[in-house]
């Protein structure tokens, strides 16, 4: 668009000034070598314009011919790349329909014509390929190459938790769901299986710093996030009453800040304050519940 319009701009330059000269009407005379040319001021302005008109298209010819090498070559790599892409999509969409003949086909095709590490897609329709003809060796290969790619590694890490889930694997499972969930909470089958994990094994601060990057992340609603957090602190305050009778009356104390109607957390906090001769407390909390 500017182009346009500096070119516009530079019709109409020329156009007022012809128009000047027109209206001013004069002579020019060179003198060259003992001989004298004179031609009118419109003829040599109209020369002048016509020598820098055939100079800059001179030019323009020398520089497309300099550049014609790049040119042709950068044409053949742009053809030849959108001809892997070509074969990219049609290969992911063969590996989503379940033709695994035509996936491993154009997945030749597209490494053939782009480079794995400029594409990371292609170790995805790859594993794709493999796991279409069961080959599952060869998928988890190409989901573990996939760890080495930031931008890949998620899907690798969710690539080979499927694998192991596949093979009843669950700590190889909770492992990859772990990682995946450290890195990105807001993926919901990793930080759900990784949740399961910790609360199996009874790491209640794991999982309630999990549930508050799923919180933060936004995965989870307020609400939902409050009842999780409920929940796990009154499991906390029920593993800590023998040991810790501190640690587990504060965490029970606040689950049922946060769920005044939870009932096993107001028992729990009742109990606690009992204990610790706050009767008059307990009965308010426990009367609130019920």
């Amino acid at each position: 668009m500017i182009r346009i319009l500096l070119f516009l701009a530079v019709v109409f330059a020329l156009g007022l000034g012809f128009a000047w000269l027109a209206d001013r009407p004069g002579e020019m005379v060179v003198t060259f070598s003992g001989y004298q040319y004179q031609v009118s001021l419109m003829v040599a302005a109209v020369a002048v314009v016509a020598v820098v008109a055939a100079v800059m298209i001179v030019w323009w010819l020398l520089k497309a011919l300099w550049n014609s090498p790049y040119t042709i070559s950068r044409y053949f790599r742009v053809r030849r790349r959108d001809r892997g892409y070509q074969a990219l999509s049609t290969g992911m969409i063969a590996a989503g329909a379940g033709d695994g003949a035509l996936a491993r086909k154009k997945t030749k095709e597209a490494a053939k014509l782009i480079r794995s590490d400029q594409e990371p897609l292609i170790h995805l329709l790859e594993a794709q390929a493999s796991l279409l003809e069961g080959d599952h060796e060869g998928a988890r290969e190409k989901f573990e190459t996939m760890l080495d790619d930031p931008e890949m590694r998620l899907l690798g890490l969710r690539g080979l938790y499927l694998e192991a889930e596949r093979l009843g694997d669950r700590n190889a499972a909770r492992h990859y769901a772990g990682r995946a969930a450290a890195m990105a909470p807001q993926l919901a089958w990793a930080a759900e299986s990784t949740l399961e994990d910790l609360t199996g094994r009874g790491d209640w601060d794991g999982a309630l710093k999990l549930v508050e990057a799923q919180k933060s992340t936004r995965q989870i609603e307020r609400d939902a996030a409050n009842r999780r957090r409920a929940v796990l602190l009154t499991a906390k305050a029920q593993s800590l009453i023998d040991s810790d009778p501190n640690a587990a009356k504060t965490a029970a104390l606040e689950a049922n800040r946060l769920r005044p109607d939870f009932a096993p957390a107001a028992v729990v906090a009742a109990k606690l304050l009992f204990r610790q001769n706050e009767v008059r407390k307990g009965a308010k909390i426990l009367e609130a519940a019920w």
